[in-house]
């Protein structure tokens, strides 16, 4: 079995942590370990291999007092905040297109509705949607958690689930 960052010369991936985001031209791999609810997204331009991506706890920023300090909090901010980044790097905006994973819902609270996860995937296929970016794969939902390596260059974002069988997607 392959394991990535551990052969001796493999560049050290990047780390998004929660409520962060990172862009790149390419060359480094984009990493988020432990996505319960918490979301993924991954964006890139096939054309120009500028990508990004983004560890949303939240889905809505637009209502949050504090969403311009920290815009990877939140789906809808965090989308429009790649973009913006991605393009000022030299990405093509009617290039970009979206991949997404996580939006677990890890915990069952039936007085609260629709769960966190759900709703961070329904805000982030919303933003995207409305920015006009074509979601191109997601692995969402379920009740597990899981870990994302993105590699902006060639686009693949590679999720391993934790839902018992140890599943590996290429997405």
């Amino acid at each position: 079995m392959k394991t990535y960052g551990t052969e001796p010369g493999a560049p050290t991936p990047v780390q998004v942590g929660i409520s962060e985001l990172a862009v790149s031209d390419g060359d480094d791999t984009l990493k988020s370990y432990g996505l319960g609810s918490c979301l993924a997204i991954a964006l890139y331009d096939p054309k120009t291999g500028i990508g990004g991506l983004a560890h949303a706890m939240l889905p809505d920023g637009d209502t949050a007092e504090n969403s311009d300090r920290k815009p990877g909090k939140y789906a809808d901010t965090a989308i429009r905040a790649l973009l913006r980044r991605m393009v000022e790097q030299g990405a093509h905006y009617t290039d970009v297109e979206a991949k997404i994973a996580g939006g677990s819902d890890m915990f069952e609270f039936e007085s609260f509705g629709e769960g966190v996860g759900q709703r961070n995937v329904a805000a982030a296929k919303a933003e995207l949607e409305k920015l006009g970016v074509p979601l191109e794969a997601e692995d969402t939902g379920g009740d597990h958690g899981r870990t994302v390596e993105f590699t902006p260059g060639t686009g693949t974002l590679i999720v391993k689930s934790s839902n018992g069988d140890n599943g590996v997607t290429e997405l």
